[in-house]
């Protein structure tokens, strides 16, 4: 058994609702006294893409409010949840082999944006709890530093909308459930331009929540959404979904499958995603 595989077993089997279980920093798991910004990439990483690795690099260089943070200041996290509000809980082994491609896409990462990367295991589906489990994270491990540490999720344009769509929090209210999320932590979301009419219904909706014409949502939240918005598709991976790249690897037509080369030598070694 790997030393990932037996994290995830212990895990799985423990109370606690958030483990580290891989860092790239020598001295503490996902942050030490530099740090003052994590960026949170949360996802089902079934398979980790190149659109993943497009919204951590340009979380990454954003100026949070007009301002440059230097790189040995900021860190990167790749949250897997072992329990998602949308899906029927996957069989462990699965979760194996998406672990093993996270290590693959983290060292990748850390190699081409030059930051340092871990790598998280929660039992929470929902955003709020998942970033009360890593504030007391950082509480107990960073007692002292923790509050000048910025917690930010970097999400696409539908994450975002499903965060803030109240019939995922029923029968409780979204502003009552999200008023310290949005107090705590902060949103950057980068839209996907699959063509002029979405990106145009993306910008609409980025309007009306600035201007507080979103029922439930208070325009002061606006302020903690940070948005990156390409209407060109630069980087090839505005269409990029999980679905898709599965879809190309059970079909066998992987030629430009947007993976990083490591992580589609692991697909096809182990045939995870083969037609049966």
């Amino acid at each position: 058994m790997s030393a990932l595989a037996k994290q995830l077993k212990d895990f799985l089997a423990s109370k606690s609702d958030f483990r580290i279980v891989y860092s790239s920093l020598a001295t503490s798991p996902l942050a030490n006294e530099s740090t003052r910004r994590i960026f949170v990439l949360d996802s089902s990483f079934n398979p980790p893409h190149l659109a993943h690795y497009a919204l951590a690099k340009e979380a990454l260089k954003f100026k949070y409010n007009n301002l440059e943070t230097p790189k040995d200041e900021l860190s990167l996290l790749l949250l897997l949840s072992v329990k998602n509000a949308d899906k029927v809980l996957e069989t462990p082994a699965a979760y194996d082999h998406r672990l093993n491609m996270m290590l693959l896409m983290a060292q990748y990462l850390e190699k081409n944006l030059d930051v340092h990367v871990s790598i998280g295991l929660t039992n929470h589906a929902k955003f709020v709890d998942k970033s009360v489990a890593l504030i007391n994270y950082l509480k107990t491990y960073f007692a002292k530093e923790y509050h000048s540490i910025k917690v930010t999720f970097a999400v696409g344009f539908d994450t975002l909308v499903r965060i803030l769509d109240p019939k995922y929090y029923l029968p409780d209210l979204l502003l009552d459930l999200l008023q310290e999320f949005m107090t705590t932590t902060d949103l950057f979301c980068l839209t996907r331009s699959e063509n002029v009419e979405s990106y145009q219904e993306q910008m609409d909706y980025f309007g009306q929540l600035r201007h507080g014409k979103l029922d439930n949502i208070p325009k002061a939240w606006a302020d903690n959404i940070h948005v990156m918005s390409v209407e060109q598709d630069r980087d090839g991976v505005g269409l990029v979904s999980s679905t898709s790249v599965r879809a190309a690897f059970a079909s066998g037509i992987t030629n430009n499958v947007p993976v990083i080369p490591e992580i589609k030598k692991y697909i096809e070694e182990n045939k995870l995603y083969a037609e049966s």
